[in-house]
């Protein structure tokens, strides 16, 4: 992979996602620039992706999705002009912690169902209505991550490019479905989080049904050209790889540093994923550091999906590291917002690393901090937290819950905020690295106690 890395910009300014937003890039670096000024540490990541090879691409497939999200907008403004009294009350719930989205949200997000399936998911566009059933589901980051390892089809099946994976869920194939959480079939574990849920038994084995089958059909979608281009090359898709990279970058080099200086084996290393979806990015660090080091650390993924767990686990056993993790399938926050106590799942353990990048930006702030404070108890000294955030000044931010109509709703922080969270919990600032990646899509930071 040739290596685009520029010094002056990791070292002064971005040039986020090669600038094709002039707005957001100027806000992205007047805020490092100021809080570099305030003794903030701050780098950007390198550009790195492949997508970078193909600066055109990343340019075309920004008008294409800036153009279709123009449109929604308009759509979505005329809907809103004929609802106005339910939009505003709306508005207020909207800014609610941990407000489901209600009927008026539900109403909108279906009436402009019709017009993403026009504008981007439909046959006459990327044909990739599949991918977008798993909306608000890990399994879309399977797709992302692996984009430039899927077959690329044409009309008719046509094999436009070779591929390692043969279809839009990348590594994910039909074994998920023999997977079981806790000693019990997944189905059955589906159903029983469903009716834990206040559903009734009927209705859980309706909807568990449903979705069995939606991801049926995902795991056999063909990949198109158009779709293709969207997953390599647009922002949100850049920010999830580069943000695993980031993240998996910094575990590798933090457990490699204490191996040599506790003279440790790696093999008896604890790292901890909370909210870790399909583990793909835990299982790929894992992967990489067996093939540098022949050790491995003992991972624990922590999530309340169980679809997602049972993922992981197919995945953990292609890959041959079924023994080196540890699955848990937990109700991650109370309805009131309080983290699980992680003393149930870690007993008198205690973490290298604890690492939950993908998770802070769907939480409030006073739950964002009490998550840090009981992440903090169980890192043992010299152990290193990994979290991140979605920019609030990212490239093409409307696109997310516009033409991408991505659920649940992410609160996009500022990196300033990100810092101001962390040490309201308790973290002194110049105990804080952020990475901002080369998209500008999000920021990493690494906090070592």
């Amino acid at each position: 992979m040739e290596n685009f890395r520029n010094e002056w910009c990791i070292a002064e300014a971005g040039d986020f996602l090669n600038g094709v937003d002039h707005e957001a890039n100027e806000k992205l670096n007047k805020e490092i620039a100021d809080l570099r000024s305030e003794d903030c540490r701050v780098e950007i990541g390198e550009k790195t992706d492949l997508a970078y090879n193909n600066p055109d691409g990343i340019k075309d497939t920004y008008n294409y999705l800036k153009r279709g999200d123009a449109e929604l907008k308009e759509i979505r403004k005329y809907f809103i002009h004929k609802n106005l009294a339910t939009a505003a009350i709306a508005n207020v719930l909207d800014k609610t912690p941990f407000v489901k989205m209600g009927k008026w949200s539900e109403k909108i997000d279906s009436y402009l169902e019709f017009f993403r399936d026009n504008l981007l998911y439909g046959k006459n566009q990327t044909n990739s209505k599949p991918w977008h059933n798993q909306r608000g589901s890990a399994l879309t980051f399977l797709t992302i991550s692996e984009a430039y390892r899927l077959r690329v089809s044409g009309e008719n099946g046509k094999i436009l490019a070779e591929g390692e994976y043969p279809s839009m869920s990348g590594p994910l194939d039909e074994s998920v479905f023999d997977e079981k959480i806790n000693g019990l079939p997944l189905t059955e574990v589906m159903i029983q989080d469903k009716i834990n849920n206040g559903v009734d038994k009927a209705t859980a084995i309706e909807e568990v049904e449903k979705r069995i089958g939606e991801v049926r059909e995902f795991i056999q979608a063909p990949v198109t050209e158009k779709f293709s281009n969207v997953i390599r090359h647009c922002a949100d898709s850049l920010g999830i790889r580069e943000r695993v990279e980031t993240v998996n970058g910094l575990s590798i080099d933090h457990l490699k540093k204490v191996a040599e200086k506790e003279n440790r084996s790696i093999d008896d290393m604890l790292v901890m994923s909370f909210g870790c979806g399909t583990g793909l990015a835990t299982l790929k660090m894992l992967k990489k550091l067996k093939d540098e080091t022949g050790e491995t650390p003992t991972v624990i993924l922590l999530d309340q999906d169980p679809l997602s767990l049972a993922a992981a686990q197919s995945l953990a056993k292609k890959w041959n590291l079924e023994d080196k993790i540890e699955v848990h399938c937990e109700r991650l926050f109370s309805k009131l917002g309080k983290p699980l106590s992680l003393k149930g799942v870690l007993g008198d353990r205690k973490l290298d690393i604890a690492e939950d990048s993908g998770l802070r930006e769907y939480l409030p702030d006073g739950v964002y901090k009490q998550l840090t404070r009981e992440s903090l108890k169980f890192l043992r000294t010299g152990g290193l937290m990994i979290t991140g955030n979605m920019n609030v000044n990212r490239p093409q931010k409307e696109f997310l819950h516009g033409l991408m109509g991505w659920v649940p709703k992410v609160r996009m922080r500022s990196i300033k905020e990100g810092f101001k969270l962390l040490q309201k919990s308790g973290i002194p600032k110049k105990s804080i690295e952020a990475t901002v990646t080369a998209s500008g899509v999000y920021t990493v930071f690494a906090i070592e106690t």
